[in-house]
């Protein structure tokens, strides 16, 4: 444990000692706090006048945010160390590699919530001028935190890959840009075997392939990690959303330290 905390330590002071990780926190809020503010009355939600008091907006927006932030932190982890020729001298300390990935995964954690702190303007503003329900904030920042968790570990993962952290970002993002669209694809596809089932002249063996498609796609629907993230954003908090996010996020760190063991063999 004491080993993980010390890599954790390295690993957030790695972006909170470097312009890299201020500015990557200043586009976050400027980026989020324009559209909450600016062109809420545009949207018709957020902070306008008329609108309930809430951050749903702002939640909402997160989501995309950090698929696009969560890969860019993780994705110098292990593959900074590869390219420096660090990676040796952290394998031949007395460290395991749970240790070393969990030592990643939340140092990048940590800076995750470093840079969630400014958003809390929000929450005073919203207490300024309306009645805000804290129980939904509460759930709001628990999904954003649940959802980066799981993009940092995918991008852990890339990056025990490769020493190319653009290649590691690149693969995270492909990855959950697969997911995304495979999920929102199911329902049509859900409707087209509706649609063919039950036609004069289909064979039996058809009409089971259709019948498998259709419940595949209603499995499957529910891995679309936007879709999990709406429960959280309306206050509410479903186990079944918890556990999928937690699910993603230990299946890649497993994988991670899986493929950061197999860099001992020669």
């Amino acid at each position: 444990m004491t080993a993980t905390l010390v890599i954790a330590r390295r690993e957030l002071l790695s972006y909170l000692l470097t312009p890299a990780g201020y500015l990557v926190m200043a586009l976050f809020v400027f980026f989020t706090a324009l559209l909450y503010f600016a062109a809420a009355p545009l949207l018709g939600a957020g902070f306008s006048q008329g609108q309930p008091a809430s951050m749903r907006l702002f939640f909402d927006v997160g989501v995309w945010v950090f698929f696009l932030i969560g890969p860019a932190l993780s994705m110098r982890t292990i593959s900074e160390e590869i390219r420096l020729g660090t990676l040796e001298v952290l394998m031949t300390a007395p460290v395991r590699d749970t240790q070393i990935i969990l030592g990643k995964f939340f140092g990048s954690l940590g800076f995750l919530v470093v840079m969630l702190l400014p958003t809390l303007v929000f929450v005073i503003a919203l207490e300024l001028y309306g009645r805000p329900d804290y129980g939904e904030l509460l759930c709001g920042y628990l999904g954003l935190l649940l959802v980066g968790a799981a993009y940092l570990a995918s991008g852990i993962l890339a990056s025990t890959l490769t020493g190319s952290q653009v290649l590691a970002y690149i693969t995270t993002i492909f990855f959950w840009l697969i997911l995304l669209l495979a999920t929102m694809a199911l329902p049509q596809i859900a409707a087209m075997a509706d649609g063919l089932a039950g036609r004069p002249g289909n064979s039996a063996l058809l009409e089971q392939v259709l019948g498998w498609a259709r419940s595949a796609a209603g499995f499957l629907e529910f891995g679309n990690p936007v879709v999990r993230m709406r429960g959280f954003i309306i206050g509410l908090v479903d186990s079944f959303n918890v556990v999928y996010f937690l699910s993603f996020t230990v299946v890649f760190l497993v994988a991670a330290t899986k493929s950061l063991g197999l860099r001992r063999w020669p």
